[in-house]
């Protein structure tokens, strides 16, 4: 299926430029900044990606298409007029990845760039990126206010050719699997923001995708983010049961060594485009997910690793942390130490059982001996706000991905201390998450945010320490894992989901997809939004009259 047949295929007339919807933020995201001009496919496989390492170094991360080699100029300075004429860095003969260093030019609340770009065999023909406008570090120090948008399981990989998501057009397929679906349904919600997928159409068999990018534009019309924090489950590199419905092979039916390095490649990719929309102007950054292909029991995890560091660079070994950089601290503002908020993103992943199906007890989770030592290090710097981030808690109730298998501890739930593990281990104290939560209580993190259950929910620890589950973009609420004995524990009552005629319950105790949290920082406060991503009525326990952007609970820390 051509792009022009994608945005035909939901009741649009043509790909000509439509008026947009408000815009609430026009500087932070410029009018030139169309959704159909996400990225130049001519020469690049996604947009440009913006990061910061620390507040003062930078990367620009470019993945060029494999039958190109090009000139690159990058201009940037504090201001647009900066940009002018005979200030660029210049790199010829860029092929594969070209990951451009900045450091020095964020002293400002703002910091401005944009590319030029050319064939490098051509004497002429310069294209330009739009100007990106981007929010230092130090815009918390000099303005006293940030936003971080945190994502978690968005499940893209869920829209694959089985379970009734067959699709009938191979061009369609090919999009999904490519990820610039994505990008196409922001070119539909572009011109016709009330579009939702039709159910039992190949438009409607894809609203993972939908979902996503219905939330991107959120986050590109109504929020004003300093970062973006994206808690694990995105590439499905580690949910090989879902490659065959996607055409790439089974793993069961066994994969060389080739097979999972081009996978990988394939996979984050997928992201890169997925997400290309953010990155040029919001530095976006991983959590690793037990879906990730980053597992310790994952045969995957040297090809995730590979492919990740070089198309999402990362703190890490920048810091003298880890050279994975699958864990690290982004200290916003001045750097460590008081007046600035410290973010330390842990990998509850990596440093597992070396082979499937992974932890059976909440006893094995671990982070590694490194990783907790580096952990203990970090926390005694001085902070403003403290806050944790991880996929799902190292421990868990002792159950598989639901109630009723029990040969696996999943990780799920929000079991924090030893009397949470009590009734399922002979010694809590062997838990390390009862470790990790002393630690964070000790060093004084005021919260920690997960994601892995798919739901926003929150829970005070000894009066302190805030678990926040920071809920999923994704269109369908698991309504079978609301019903379990120890869900309804932990996490209470659904209330009523959409397509049961009657509530479970008259209070609503968490709330399902589709949704995303908004974390709101200043010196003196902090504040927790779960907002409505996209309508994805009736797969949810969402009121029907919740619209997309409407908060649906908050709190402060």
């Amino acid at each position: 299926m051509k792009r022009r047949d994608f945005i035909k295929s939901a009741g649009l007339a043509s790909m000509g430029l439509a008026v947009s919807p408000p815009r609430l933020f026009p500087d932070r995201f410029p009018a030139q900044t169309s959704f159909y001009d996400i990225y130049d496919s001519d020469f690049f496989e996604c947009a440009e990606r913006f990061a910061f390492l620390n507040p003062q170094e930078a990367v620009v991360s470019l993945v060029i298409r494999p039958d190109r080699s090009l000139d690159v100029k990058i201009y940037k300075g504090p201001s647009e007029s900066s940009l002018v004429a005979g200030t660029a860095f210049s790199y010829t003969g860029v092929k594969d990845v070209l990951n451009i260093p900045l450091a020095g030019f964020f002293w400002g609340p703002d910091f401005y760039y944009k590319l030029e770009y050319k064939d490098s065999a051509s004497f002429s023909g310069w294209r330009s990126t739009p100007i990106r406008k981007i929010k230092t570090p130090r815009s918390y120090q000099i303005r006293g206010r940030m936003e971080v948008i945190l994502l978690s399981d968005d499940h893209t990989y869920d829209d694959a050719d089985a379970s009734g998501r067959w699709v009938a057009d191979p061009g369609l397929g090919a999009s999904r699997l490519s990820g610039e679906y994505v990008n196409d349904f922001l070119r539909i919600l572009q011109n016709n923001p009330s579009f939702v997928p039709e159910e039992g159409t190949d438009l409607g068999k894809l609203r993972s995708g939908f979902c996503l990018a219905s939330v991107i534009r959120q986050i590109l019309t109504r929020e004003d983010p300093d970062l973006v924090l994206l808690l694990g489950d995105a590439t499905g590199i580690g949910a090989g049961y879902k490659w065959a419905g996607l055409g790439l092979k089974d793993p069961e039916m066994g994969l060389t060594s080739e097979d999972r390095d081009s996978y990988a490649k394939l996979f984050w990719l997928r992201m890169r485009r997925m997400y290309s929309a953010l990155t040029p102007s919001l530095p976006l950054y991983l959590v690793q997910g037990n879906h990730d292909g980053e597992s310790g029991y994952s045969f995957e995890r040297p090809y995730a690793v590979k492919y990740r560091r070089a198309f999402f660079p990362q703190p890490g070994a920048y810091q003298g942390h880890s050279w994975e950089e699958n864990y690290f601290a982004l200290a916003w503002g001045g750097g460590f130490g008081p007046g600035n908020p410290l973010f330390v993103i842990l990998d509850n992943e990596g440093y597992n059982a070396l082979l499937p199906p992974g932890p059976q007890r909440p006893e094995d989770w671990t982070l590694g001996l490194e990783q907790k030592s580096w952990l203990r290090r970090v926390l005694d710097y001085e902070s403003d706000w403290k806050l944790t981030f991880f996929h799902h808690v190292l421990g868990g109730w002792p159950r598989g991905s639901n109630e009723a298998d029990t040969s696996a501890a999943y990780g799920r739930g929000p079991l924090f201390t030893a009397d949470d593990y009590a009734p399922y281990c002979p010694d809590p104290e062997k838990v390390e998450q009862v470790e990790l939560t002393r630690l964070f209580l000790e060093r004084g993190v005021r919260a920690s945010f997960y994601g892995h259950d798919h739901i926003f929910s929150s829970r005070r620890v000894e009066g302190q320490l805030n678990a926040v589950c920071v809920g999923s973009p994704k269109p369908v609420g698991e309504l079978a894992w609301y019903k379990g004995a120890l869900w309804n524990k932990f996490y209470g009552c659904y209330g009523r989901y959409q397509r049961e005629p009657t509530a479970a319950c008259g209070r609503t105790d968490f709330w399902g997809p589709s949704g995303y949290t908004k974390l709101i920082l200043t010196p003196s406060a902090a504040s927790v939004e779960y907002k409505r991503a996209s309508n994805n009525n009736p797969w949810t326990n969402i009121p029907p009259e919740k619209m997309p952007g409407d908060v649906l609970r908050t709190f402060a820390l």
